[in-house]
């Protein structure tokens, strides 16, 4: 099984977390979307894009 690795970002502006960002580590980007979302029930999450895990290395993200 491929495993990608997903960018999000919490934007919602009454948000305590709103500017978190963070990696979700899944075979496509519907499930880690949808993981993205259990994880941060109440928040509003945008989808920022596909990285390499060399990149998300180098980012130093949370990784989920």
């Amino acid at each position: 099984m491929v495993v990608n690795t997903y960018w999000f970002e919490i934007i919602g502006e009454e948000s305590a977390l709103c500017g978190e960002e963070f990696f979700i580590e899944e075979a496509n980007q519907r499930d880690a979307a949808e993981y993205a979302h259990e994880l941060f029930p109440d928040e509003t999450i945008r989808y920022l894009g596909r990285v390499s895990q060399y990149e998300a290395e180098m980012m130093g993200l949370d990784t989920y």
